[in-house]
């Protein structure tokens, strides 16, 4: 009896809530209570119109797609995107049966807090379409590794008035203007497939209506000599004239040329080829205790320290055994047989008659012309390459000891280089430095009419690199002009070795210390510098 009282209890009261839960079912359509579509909680609506309208009101909204750093617009109706409201309304359905609705009934009954039930936005998209979308963007912001680039000197306001930036601390020097070498680019290629679902990820989002595009990046090249060439030609192209670079880099071999192969009057730069035919015709070099020798020394001290042309003819008579112009043609042959094929003289400095131009690959160019002196010229290239070959010679390798093995030596070499650190001209390459007082440099400069030229061997932040430049002004060349552009490409050449050794994480060797050979006699006191240990 007990048993069928409780029975009958259960019955009446489920017969008795029966109505209620019924006529609740109805109230709770089409989304109960703790029911999300979308992540919105639209249990309040209830009429399918509302719930639609509210629906396309917040995914038909365009998203925000970034490219990198570059911001695109893409519109639902760009795709075919629709959301279906009627597919999510109906999976919201499924909650108003069963266990899940009798536990949405008592928790409301109750005034217990619901649990969250979310139905995904369901929706329909073109894919052809985005497909084409994400085509057309990769066109055209797809980008390769973008090279290293340099930043001229950059000028603003402060509240002391116009200021230069872009100075690192310490640089000191006579020539104050700075240039910036900034890192290459990345490459970037938009990964088409994998954006497919970032882009539907965002036309789904209530409120994150962000797709930040997947790229496949390609590392940012290093710093090559091919990008200071290019930057060296981008500075001269304001040059009021014609202008020409070789850098050599002697720790790697290679090589930045800005029309380089161009004929220029030799003037005294070939100076450095002269004294290099001396070295290899002297039995033993400047040796002591032989007279002829110690005043070959002296010959080249004036001619390289000095610039002084009557020493240079000197040399050239020794070398033509007495006669400067057999002295002249036997240099010209000395370096063609380094394979300097524009490079040559025929008679001595300071001739009186002009000779016909011997014709050489340099002189024949028809898109440059430098009105060269006709009986001395040579190219940046070539001289430049010189210094370079007694450089390495002075370290026991190179173009000189390969064909002279007989002829030259090391040491020879080296004392090439300590004379030529008594040119005291602290202007032009040497000038543009950004410690012109204790870096280590060497150099020939040289001066014509029309023409101003420098070849140094410097000892820069990743090791020694040689820089030959030649400028050319038809009618006058103005010191002014050429000794500002000078220092701006020498500037320019240091900036992008630091910016290498920095980039690279590479380290400055040690450099040596210039000697004077054992039959040095010297002239005068010279001034102190980096190269001869500041004596």
């Amino acid at each position: 009896m007990l048993r069928f009282a409780r029975f009958i209890l259960i019955l009446c009261a489920g017969l008795a809530l029966f109505p209620l839960y019924t006529r609740y079912k109805v109230a709770a359509a089409p989304i109960p209570p703790g029911v999300y579509l979308g992540g919105l909680a639209l249990s309040d609506l209830k009429a399918r119109d509302e719930i639609r309208l509210h629906l396309e009101e917040v995914y038909h909204r365009p998203i925000d797609v970034r490219f990198d750093d570059k911001r695109l617009v893409l519109r639902p109706e760009d795709v075919d995107f629709q959301v279906d409201v009627d597919q999510m309304i109906a999976e919201a359905g499924q909650y108003l049966e069963g266990t899940a609705f009798l536990d949405i009934a008592v928790r409301e009954a109750l005034g217990f807090t619901q649990q969250r039930r979310d139905v995904p936005v369901r929706f329909m998209l073109n894919g052809d379409k985005l497909r084409a979308w994400l085509d057309e963007v990769a066109a055209t912001h797809n980008h390769p590794p973008a090279p290293p680039r340099l930043l001229p000197p950059a000028t603003r306001w402060s509240d002391g008035g116009l200021v230069t930036t872009g100075l690192p601390a310490g640089y000191v020097g006579a020539y104050q203007r700075d240039w910036n070498w900034l890192p290459g680019r990345p490459g970037q290629t938009l990964d088409v497939e994998a954006a497919i679902p970032v882009i539907a990820a965002a036309f789904t989002s209530p409120d994150k209506r962000l797709a930040r595009l997947p790229l496949i990046e390609t590392d940012a090249p290093l710093p090559t000599l091919d990008d200071l060439a290019r930057e060296l030609d981008a500075y001269l192209m304001n040059f009021p004239g014609f202008g020409a670079v070789y850098v050599h880099d002697l720790m790697t071999g290679e090589s930045a040329a800005v029309d380089a192969d161009v004929s220029f009057s030799g003037m005294s730069t070939l100076k450095i080829g002269i004294v290099t035919a001396i070295m290899a015709r002297l039995p033993n070099g400047i040796a002591a205790g032989d007279a002829q020798a110690q005043l070959v020394g002296q010959w080249i001290d004036y001619a390289l320290g000095e610039s002084n042309n009557y020493a240079a003819n000197q040399l050239l008579a020794y070398l033509g055994d007495g006669s400067s112009e057999t002295g002249a043609a036997r240099f010209t042959a000395f370096m063609r047989e380094l394979g300097m094929q524009s490079t040559y003289m025929q008679t001595g400095y300071d001739a009186r008659v002009q000779r016909p131009q011997i014709p050489t690959p340099g002189n024949q160019r028809t898109d440059w012309q430098t009105n060269p002196d006709s009986n001395l010229q040579t190219t940046p290239a070539e001289i430049g390459r010189m210094l370079a070959a007694i450089y390495e010679c002075s370290q026991g390798r190179g173009l000189l000891l390969e064909l002279m093995p007989d002829r030259i030596t090391p040491d020879e070499c080296h004392t090439i280089l300590f004379y030529l650190s008594h040119d005291e001209f602290q202007e032009m390459v040497w000038g543009g430095l950004p410690r012109p007082d204790s870096t280590w440099i060497v150099h020939k400069h040289g001066f014509a009419y029309e023409s101003h030229s420098d070849v140094a061997l410097v000892w820069g932040p990743t090791g020694p690199y040689v820089m030959s430049v030649f400028l050319f002004r038809r009618g006058w060349m103005d010191w002014g002009t050429s000794n500002t552009t000078m220092k701006t490409l020498s500037r320019i050449t240091w900036n992008f070795f630091e910016f290498r050794r920095a980039h690279q994480g590479l380290t400055t060797p040690e450099y040596f210390i210039l000697q004077p050979p054992p039959g040095y006699i010297k002239l005068h006191d010279y001034i102190p510098r980096a190269s001869t240990g500041y004596q």
